[in-house]
């Protein structure tokens, strides 16, 4: 299920023992009566309870306060408030979408507010990168690596994302999306991992399983959406500076003004590292701006730009290393947005297009484009059925060649354009269901339709059951169809069914647990056959995955907190590189003065090679992260990768650092 995190600040002078009053309403303007409210002042203690036949509730408590409201079939919101206003604080909630989902926050700083239900935080974890975040905070999900920083692309590119087993190398599975617009290079279908910093994401939320009836092609073993940050009230301005071992460095410069009707932000990133090994550098640049304007108290403009280069050396592996290996990346791209709310009816509109060039020391050379448009609605017909339309079409493609070989691919193309249907009826105050579906029309593959079914019983006030079939599909990308390694223009489309069964309970305020199964039947899988020069590629594999998923999150004290997940995947056909376990606990401390965060990761042996004759051995990571307030805008922070020295490779022959460590300030004002 996904969470909606919304964040309204109210900046005045606070005084002690405010009433504080609240009324929860629905996009129809009814109450919403019983719904959870929780009520944590900062640095006090929790105070919960619910509201009453007029959708009202009353605390009184030290501001500010984060205040969290929840009821069934609807989203959660949370908001902070800093001051009482003249009459009740008015919320309102929409009606739940149903997902498999995890939500991840990106804070500012650390507080004693704890995220609640699945939502975690990228901050406590000492993560670099948005990937780097989900692969620690996300039991399903599995991230691959090389070093300290740089995924890298082509032959012994990292950053592939798998979900569930579902993913491929390159990833090509698993679909991102930042602000509602797909983001994928046009000729070869994957995303850009060392594009995606942490600097201007607000939100990330990792859909897990097929979407493919919201986003289509790409999205078969899931998504992450990435939400950009955006200024609230006033102007607000951060920047962060850290260095540490190797040679690295990581800059953040955010900043942003919120005007009575409109406003700006800018983010500019940079990274570097000499690496752990020679010829294994990384730098990299990045920069978004983003403005945006209130047309009405409904709809709102906006207009994002961004830029970003990396240069990443690709050292070899250690039994054929290599000298004078790099890629060059350079990729680009506008947004123009209208969102929308209007009681029953929100949604939003995004047109995009995206370009880039990659330099890739063998004599590779490309240029790539991605120019579409996607819309979204969501229309409440009235109490208990929710009704969801949208459209999205595409045109993207690109020129590839080879300066030493002289082979030129030429310039391909290809086009799509997509409609799709979902509707959720709540039948009772412990039944819901949905179903959807997708149709979409390509101008290679014909037409393919993915539908998804589900439903979700609440047995128990905070005890639920959800079931859920979906589909979701691939289409080949043009490497596949007309580059390289063999291609095959007569490729299909591969597809998977997943069958998933979740049970979520929450025994008391401060523990939650989840348990998933799910069943996945892939078809249509693109394999490559044959043995060099006589390589093909067939539509020929047909595997299962099958898998548990276990999450917990306890806060025994109001300083302390601990989550942990457990995933276990078993597959007929399991690809390299992935871990049949996976397990991971971190612990969060809040001693007032410090806040000090410990995370530990095990993954399991994996496969080293396709033919899988060989494994990688199993192992443990530590991380710890300090964070220490030196000043009201002015905190440091230090970092300690892998403190127990564990040795391991992710990538076969690439061994990884050893303990390191990176440590730095963070400005803000």
């Amino acid at each position: 299920m996904k969470h909606l995190l919304a964040t309204f600040l109210v900046a005045t002078t606070l005084a002690a023992g405010e009433t504080l009053r609240l009324r929860v309403l629905d996009p129809l303007n009814a109450v919403v009566p019983q719904a959870r409210v929780e009520v944590r002042p900062r640095g006090g203690q929790l105070q919960s309870g619910a509201t009453d036949e007029l959708g009202e509730a009353e605390f009184s408590l030290e501001l500010p306060a984060e205040v969290r409201v929840s009821a069934p079939g609807f989203e959660p919101v949370t908001l902070v408030v800093r001051s009482v206003a003249a009459g009740p604080e008015i919320i309102r909630l929409r009606p739940e979408i149903i997902r498999a989902s995890v939500d991840i926050v990106v804070r500012d700083e650390p507080d004693s507010f704890s995220p609640t239900g699945t939502t975690l935080d990228i901050e406590r974890t000492g993560a670099r990168t948005v990937l780097d975040a989900v692969d620690r905070l996300v039991p399903g999900a599995f991230v691959t690596r090389r070093g300290v920083m740089g995924y890298g692309i082509a032959t012994n590119g990292t950053g592939a994302i798998s979900i569930r087993g579902v993913g491929g190398s390159p990833n090509t599975g698993v679909l991102v999306v930042v602000d509602g617009r797909p983001d994928y290079m046009g000729l070869m279908g994957h995303p850009l991992p060392d594009l995606y910093p942490l600097s201007d994401a607000a939100t990330v939320t990792v859909i897990e399983g097929p979407a493919s009836v919201l986003y289509g092609s790409n999205a078969m073993g899931g998504v992450v959406e990435i939400k950009p940050w955006r200024p609230r009230q006033g102007r607000s301005t951060k920047l962060t500076a850290a260095g540490g071992s190797f040679a690295s460095g990581q800059y953040h410069l955010s900043h942003g003004t919120a005007f009575e009707r409109g406003w700006y932000a800018v983010h500019a990133g940079a990274a570097h590292t000499d690496g752990a090994r020679p010829s294994s550098a990384f730098r990299s640049r990045d920069g978004t701006l983003t403005t945006g304007y209130s047309l009405s108290p409904g709809w709102r403009l906006s207009l994002e730009g961004r830029y970003g280069h990396f240069h990443v050396e690709d050292p070899g592996p250690v039994t054929a290393p290599l000298a004078g290996s790099y890629a060059r990346v350079g990729r680009g791209g506008f947004t123009v947005g209208l969102d929308h709310t209007l009681g029953r009816l929100w949604g939003a509109t995004r047109v995009y297009s995206g370009f880039g060039k990659n330099l890739i020391s063998d004599g590779f050379r490309s240029t790539d484009r991605l120019t579409g448009g996607r819309t979204e609605h969501n229309l409440m017909l009235r109490p208990g059925f929710m009704l969801q339309l949208g459209g999205d079409v595409s045109d993207y493609g690109g020129r590839a060649r080879n300066v030493r070989t002289r082979v030129n691919w030429g310039k391909h193309t290809l086009t799509s354009a997509a409609g799709f249907v979902r509707g959720q009826w709540q039948a009772s105050r412990r039944a819901r269901f949905h179903s959807g579906a997708r149709y979409e029309t390509n101008s290679q593959f014909g037409e393919t339709v993915a539908p998804e079914f589900g439903a979700a019983f609440a047995f128990r006030e905070n005890y639920s059951l959800g079931i859920s079939v979906a589909k979701g599909y691939r289409n080949p990308t043009i490497r596949e169809l007309f580059l390289f390694p063999a291609p095959n223009p007569a490729l299909k489309p591969e597809h998977v069914w997943q069958y998933q069964a979740a049970v979520r309970a929450r025994p008391r305020d401060t523990l939650s647990v989840s348990l998933t199964a799910y069943y996945i039947q892939l078809n249509n899988m693109i394999l490559t056959l044959g043995r060099f020069p006589n390589l093909r590629l067939s539509n020929t594999g047909e595997f299962l995955n099958r898998g548990l998923e276990l999450t917990a999150r306890w806060r025994p004290t109001s300083r302390v907190s601990l989550h942990s997940g457990y995933a276990w995947l078993r597959s007929t056909s399991l690809p390299p590189l992935l871990p049949r376990h996976k397990f991971s606990v971190q612990a969060d401390f809040d001693a007032g003065k410090a806040f000090l965060s410990v995370g530990a990761w095990r993954v399991g042996e994996r496969f080293a090679n396709v033919q899988r004759t060989r494994t990688l051995d199993a192992y443990t990571l530590g991380t710890l992260k300090l964070t220490v307030p030196v000043r009201r805008s002015l905190r440091f922070h230090a970092v300690v990768d892998n403190f127990m020295d564990q040795r391991y490779e992710v990538l076969t022959g690439y061994p990884m650092p050893g303990v390191n460590a990176m440590a730095g300030l963070t400005f803000a004002f």
